[in-house]
Parts: C-alpha cells; sequence; structure tokens
C-alpha cells in the first residue's frame, strides 16, 4: 500500500500595524478571500490584529505560482500589516 500524496499548501500570517484600525484588515481579508477564491484557492483561520491563514487547494496541491501570487498580493498591502507567506509545506494530518 502506498503511501497518500501530500496536501502541499502554505501559510500567510498578518499582523496588522498599529495605527491601522481593524476594519482596514478586514478589508485586507476581503481582498485576499476574493484572490484566493478567484485561483481555486481555500483558507481557514483568522484573528483580530494578528490574523493566520492556512491556504490549499481543495482536491489538489497548491503551487509555487500560486504562493508567489499571494507573495505579491502581501507587498501591496504592506502598509496595512506585516505579512509573511511561508514556504509551500505538507498540510496533511499527521498520523
Amino acid at each position: 500500500m502506498s503511501a497518500p500524496c501530500p496536501i502541499l499548501g502554505f501559510t500567510v500570517l498578518a499582523d496588522l500595524r498599529a495605527s491601522v484600525e481593524e476594519a482596514q484588515g478586514e478589508e485586507m481579508v476581503r481582498a485576499l478571500m476574493d484572490l484566493l477564491a478567484t485561483h481555486g484557492l481555500v483558507a481557514s483561520g483568522g484573528g483580530r490584529r494578528q490574523l493566520l491563514f492556512t491556504v490549499s487547494r481543495e482536491g489538489s496541491q497548491a503551487t509555487e505560482a500560486e504562493r508567489q501570487l499571494v507573495q505579491r498580493w502581501a507587498a501591496e498591502w504592506s502598509s496595512v500589516a506585516a505579512i509573511t507567506v511561508s514556504d509551500l509545506v505538507d498540510l496533511s494530518p499527521a498520523s
């Protein structure tokens, strides 16, 4: 029996800047969710001033190109939050 295929995805960690109101953070999250949905990606997670999302593709693998797309998005929101996009990782639950 072969091992199951990994579920590749990445995380997005966003720390809202001190001067930013939560409404701007909510706008940033909406923009991220819209971007992900447009590219067939899904995210779980959240937060208020510090937000953590796990991004994957339902039924398939997220790609390096998609991770880089989110990195470019993050650069556009740098005045609102310090955003870190992880490398691709296996999101499969540990057995």
